[in-house]
């Protein structure tokens, strides 16, 4: 028998070793990034116009150990996660409803009542992180320092609710939408630059973009781009609006109000104020962007949240807040919406003023009809604009007149009243009063010393051989330490607009004059606006000296 014939008739052997189960491999770098599948999932975000389908089976509720387990159902979900449509739930009306998913609030898998949910939150709404107990006023309780999270944000504007109306009175629209309240754009064609967004940034940057922040009408990405500012900086904010609402707003008014925002910001050059490059587009003009500098350290809710800040540091703050928004009244723009999540800061330290959604021009031409040149300075003959009555801002720093909407208001005054607002915050750790109603028992107490004071001395005026108002003495105030310092305050913060503090005023006082400010760009070239600089950033330490100092502690 041959060898051949003997290989073929002797059995073949197998191992006997365990076989392991076959393990798909994994696709290459370019099948992972440049398929069309993944592009579909990694493409720039979009916000849906429709709900996402119904999921399969009812999602589990979360659980806490420390109570009963409270679930925020969104209705509307960017990133494609399932969850109930309008149809199988209806949507909370309320105003406890969550504003910035239109979703609505659930115990163990069903809706709360108005009761219920104010039961249930009770115990964390008077207390805050500091522990400062500000202004409760029955069940509306202690409005606490908030983390700056997208989900978490205050919104400015108020959302439309079910019924069809909107919630707080406002009833001019969402969005972009709610600016016709009363932001004044010209009728005339603005004189824009506008490029598609991928001229500046590439695939795998807009496929590597990270949120960083969220608010009413807008998210804001970080993204990657060598061609946009200066060469040293790469890393830029790039704030993506949510789609127009078709059924109440037009294209062309749409387009005209983001590019009105553009151009007044664009417009605004000056070290106190975020600095913005380029107004982009993508998917056919159906998406808008600004590309704006990125202010790596935050917004300073963030930076007070950890608690490292000296007097100085907050005296400072201040300051710089005061020269941005003195610049822009100066150039006829009122921003009205100044709050601390509005605030950001550089990786130097220096404060700049973000978001003009809703600021105004209340004088001359708008930025957008003269190619978005900065603007002259105000004449002191000017022709002033009032804005009509409506609610535009963050609540707690409102000023009266807007919650009152009998009148048109001066948006300057309004500056005013939050610039001191946002001071009270740096210093005391929270806001006076949950809004400047006189139904809110601590505002009106603040009131009623203010009309004793006039008829003690029969004007309003804070001269420094006067007492201050005897709302001075209160255990809030008396942290803000030097009589100066009060008076600051308390003319910044005077109830009728007509007699309140200018920003001029404010920031010529003796009292800001002497803080110490670490940025002395724009005012230490000339010799007479030359002042003390301090040699504090505002940065914060790292996180392995907070261990440390913490350890120590």
């Amino acid at each position: 028998m041959s060898a051949q014939t003997e290989m073929q008739q002797t059995p073949k052997r197998h191992s006997t070793m365990p076989t392991s189960p076959r393990t798909e491999k994994r696709p290459g770098f370019f099948r992972r990034h440049l398929t069309s599948h993944h592009r579909k999932d990694n493409s720039i975000t979009k916000f849906p116009d429709a709900p996402p389908p119904a999921p399969s089976s009812p999602e589990a509720p979360v659980h806490s150990s420390k109570g009963p387990a409270i679930r925020r159902t969104s209705v509307t979900s960017r990133k494609g996660s399932t969850g109930p449509t309008s149809a199988e739930a209806p949507r909370k009306t309320s105003p406890d409803a969550d504003e910035e998913t239109g979703g609505m609030i659930t115990l163990n898998g069903s809706v709360l009542s108005d009761e219920e949910l104010t039961r249930t939150s009770t115990k964390d709404s008077r207390t805050s992180r500091t522990g400062l107990k500000w202004a409760i006023e029955g069940s509306q309780g202690l409005r606490p320092r908030r983390p700056s999270s997208p989900s978490q944000r205050r919104p400015s504007i108020y959302k439309r609710v079910d019924s069809g109306g909107f919630a707080e009175g406002v009833d001019a629209g969402v969005g972009t939408k709610a600016r016709q309240l009363s932001v004044h754009i010209p009728d005339e064609k603005l004189e824009v630059d506008e490029c598609p967004l991928e001229d500046h940034f590439s695939l795998f940057s807009r496929m590597g973009k990270k949120n960083i922040g969220e608010g009413g009408a807008a998210i804001v990405q970080l993204m990657k781009s060598t061609s946009v500012g200066p060469a040293n900086d790469k890393l830029f904010a790039v704030k993506e609006f949510r789609p127009r609402e078709v059924d109440n707003e037009a294209e062309a008014e749409y387009q005209r109000k983001i590019k009105s925002e553009y151009a007044i910001a664009k417009s605004c050059e000056h070290p106190n104020i975020v600095k913005t490059y380029r107004l982009c587009y993508a998917e056919k003009r159906s998406t808008w962007y600004h590309v704006m500098e990125y202010c790596d350290q935050g917004d300073l809710n963030d930076l007070v949240n950890l608690d490292f800040f000296t007097r100085e540091d907050r005296d400072c703050v201040f300051k710089q807040l005061l020269r941005g928004v003195d610049f822009l009244h100066s150039r006829g723009i009122a921003h009205r919406d100044l709050k601390s999540e509005n605030l950001l800061i550089s990786k130097t330290g220096c404060l700049k003023i973000a978001d003009f959604g809703t600021s105004e021009v209340f004088t001359g031409a708008h930025p957008g009809l003269r190619h978005c040149r900065r603007p002259s300075l105000v004449r002191p003959d000017a022709t002033i604009r009032y804005c009509r009555p409506g609610l535009v801002g963050s609540r707690p720093y409102m000023a009266p007149e807007i919650l009152q909407r009998e009148h048109d208001y001066d948006p300057r005054a309004v500056d005013v009243w939050a610039c001191a607002v946002v001071y009270l915050t740096l210093v005391v750790g929270g806001t006076p009063w949950p809004t400047a109603s006189r139904d809110i028992n601590n505002f009106n107490i603040y009131c009623c010393s203010w009309e004793r004071f006039q008829a003690t001395y029969g004007d309003e005026l804070l001269l420094p051989t006067r007492p201050l108002p005897d709302f001075s003495a209160s255990k809030q105030f008396r942290e803000l330490g030097a009589p100066g310092c009060k008076r600051l305050v308390f003319g910044m913060l005077h109830p009728d607009p007509r007699v309140r503090w200018t920003v001029r005023e404010a920031l010529e006082s003796k009292t800001v004059v002497e803080f110490p400010c670490c940025q002395q760009e724009g005012y230490s070239d000339d010799i007479r606006t030359r002042q003390r600089k301090a040699l504090h950033h505002h940065v914060p330490p790292s996180k392995k000296a907070r261990g440390l100092s913490a350890k120590a502690a």
